[in-house]
């Protein structure tokens, strides 16, 4: 939290509302109530990104995730030009291990973000 700051006021008045709802709530078995968030953190809830070592994931929290540890191939899969080291290394371990097909997919997700090298 040192360094994690929330700059919509109503959003940061959302959040801490339902903080308090969380903590007020702390060891019972109950839920939350419907209420406890307001619609601009209903909003952040439903278009979230989750980070991934070398993207982003994009994929609604209500839907279930077919690919498990396959992000690279998923439609919710976002990179971008910070994420090339990584996707090189990624690529250059498949050069070694002779995956051809993973080659590919990584030649081409970095010639997406990074043009052609």
């Amino acid at each position: 939290m040192t360094y994690a700051r929330i700059s919509d006021r109503k959003v940061a008045n959302e959040y801490f509302r339902v903080t308090e709802a969380v903590e007020a709530n702390y060891g019972r078995t109950g839920a939350l109530p419907d209420d406890a968030a307001g619609a601009n953190m209903r909003k952040l809830a439903a278009d979230h990104r989750r980070m991934l070592g070398n993207g982003m994931c994009t994929r609604p929290v209500a839907l279930d995730c077919s690919f498990e540890s396959a992000c690279e191939r998923c439609n919710f899969f976002e990179t971008g030009p910070q994420f090339i080291p990584i996707l090189r290394r990624q690529r250059d371990h498949a050069v070694e291990q002779d995956q051809a097909a993973r080659v590919e997919l990584f030649d081409g997700l970095i010639k997406e973000v990074d043009g052609p090298s």
